[in-house]
């Protein structure tokens, strides 16, 4: 029986009896490189022969050496080069089985999920748009009231009116004349009618100046009455003012 092996640096035709075995090649070869068995193992036809298996007239057997082994570390190097590689759940840039992309069937699902509910949403956009109009249409629900301050409006109402209408009265009795004025500018040579045109000076001031609505208005003006001068005193209490002056005035002189 004769068959081929093939070794690294041995190439040749060996010739084996019959009923000879894989195991007899091996033997033969180590016997002839002077190598131990552990380090070849046989290898027919791309296939790991067993050491009991019997020859086969005319086939090619390959003595493969053996690999020295070592601690290794492929699966080390395949973890550490694994934190450094990206991981993405994005997986839209892949195809289905019919080749269409991922991302383009997504979007025609949302497509047709935004469509269904437009009715919806059109539905709840004119619903907020009458509620919006009811609300502008209703009247205010907010109420002011405060007694106290209607009453104040009430009373200041009241006292404008009067003072008007005593201000519209006191114009027309003609209370401040202008024969009044005049007859201050005549002299005066008794000086007992001083009190009386003060008094007068006095009840007349209040009832000119009272229309404007000020209760202490009275006072002011009887100060003013007192510090101020002739040239600066106006209106028709200033001219009661200016008579009740040029009367001290002249009595004064008189009796120089």
């Amino acid at each position: 029986m004769e068959v081929f092996v093939n070794a690294p640096r041995f190439r040749c035709n060996l010739v084996f009896p019959d009923g000879s075995v894989v195991g007899d090649v091996l033997t033969r070869f180590i016997q002839t490189q002077g190598v131990s068995s552990e380090d070849f193992y046989v290898v027919r036809n791309g296939h790991r022969s067993d050491l009991e298996d019997p020859l086969q007239h005319g086939a090619i057997y390959h003595l493969e050496p053996r690999l020295c082994g070592g601690k290794g570390g492929f699966g080390s190097m395949l973890r550490a080069l694994g934190a450094q590689i990206e991981k993405t759940t994005n997986r839209e840039a892949c195809r289905d089985l019919s080749g269409r992309r991922l991302r383009d069937v997504n979007h025609e699902k949302e497509m047709a999920e935004w469509l269904k509910k437009q009715a919806e949403r059109e539905a709840e956009k004119e619903q907020r748009r009458l509620e919006r109009l009811q609300r502008k249409l209703s009247e205010p629900k907010h109420q002011f009231t405060d007694p106290e301050y209607q009453q104040q409006c009430h009373d200041l109402s009241e006292r404008l009116e009067d003072s008007v209408l005593k201000g519209l009265q006191a114009s027309s009795s003609g209370l401040v004349k202008v024969d009044d004025v005049s007859a201050a500018k005549r002299p005066n040579s008794d000086p007992s009618e001083e009190p009386e045109k003060k008094k007068k000076k006095m009840t007349k001031t209040p009832a000119a100046c009272f229309w404007t609505g000020v209760g202490e208005l009275d006072e002011l003006m009887s100060s003013e009455d007192d510090d101020e001068s002739p040239s600066t005193s106006s209106s028709s209490c200033g001219a009661v003012t200016v008579t009740t002056r040029r009367e001290e005035v002249e009595p004064m002189q008189s009796s120089r």
